[in-house]
Order: structure tokens, then C-alpha cells, then sequence
């Protein structure tokens, strides 16, 4: 079933909820929005930060000791 549609029907009744849970989702919602805050602070210093030349090489060290004087 390529491309099929899924529906979901909305409940017929309202939810109420207590206080003490409206509270929760306040805390909830908030917990949420702050994860996209934290987010774009992050994108935002890491494009700031200088990142390094991926095409740059090391040169291998070389032992001072390491010819023969043959």
C-alpha cells in the first residue's frame, strides 16, 4: 500500500485536566520549547567556532637519532 493516507479520527470528548496536571504540561511545554532554545544556541556558537583545514597533513617526526653514519 504505497502512498496510503492514514487518518486518525479526533476524540469526540473533551479532555479536562486538574490543575496539578495543567500544571505538568505547563512544565512539559517548557521543557520542549527550552530543547529548541538550547538547540539554536548551540548551532549558532558552533558556526562561530573556527573549525580546522581538513586538507592539512602532518609530517611525521622525525628521530634526530634516527640515520647511520655508516
Amino acid at each position: 500500500m504505497r502512498g496510503a493516507i492514514v487518518t486518525t479520527s479526533l476524540p469526540t470528548q473533551s479532555i479536562t485536566f486538574t490543575p496539578d496536571q495543567r500544571r505538568m504540561l505547563g512544565q512539559v511545554y517548557t521543557l520542549i520549547l527550552s530543547w529548541r532554545s538550547k538547540k539554536r544556541k548551540l548551532e549558532t556558537t558552533s558556526s562561530q567556532t573556527v573549525k580546522p583545514n581538513v586538507d592539512e597533513t602532518t609530517q611525521p617526526v622525525c628521530d634526530q637519532n634516527g640515520g647511520s653514519d655508516d
